[in-house]
């Protein structure tokens, strides 16, 4: 299990989304969380109209920013 934690323009953008986006965004970063972490620096994952930049260390997936194509 991972912590979350969200900059500050994450959280904003996050809570600026539609729900639905908002859903897939949480879903991308679950993605992240769960992934095996085999190389340093930003991880950029991308959802069907979404993406999240984040970073991992022990436990902790600090998101830095996320986006949406609409």
């Amino acid at each position: 299990m991972h912590r979350v934690e969200l900059t500050g323009q994450a959280d904003a953008v996050l809570e600026a989304l539609p729900d639905d986006v908002h859903e897939e965004v949480l879903a991308v970063i679950d993605s992240v969380a769960d992934a095996p972490n085999t190389r340093p620096g930003p991880i950029v994952a991308f959802g069907t109209s979404s993406w999240a930049t984040c970073t991992v260390a022990v436990g902790v997936v600090e998101v830095l920013d996320v986006g949406w194509v609409g």
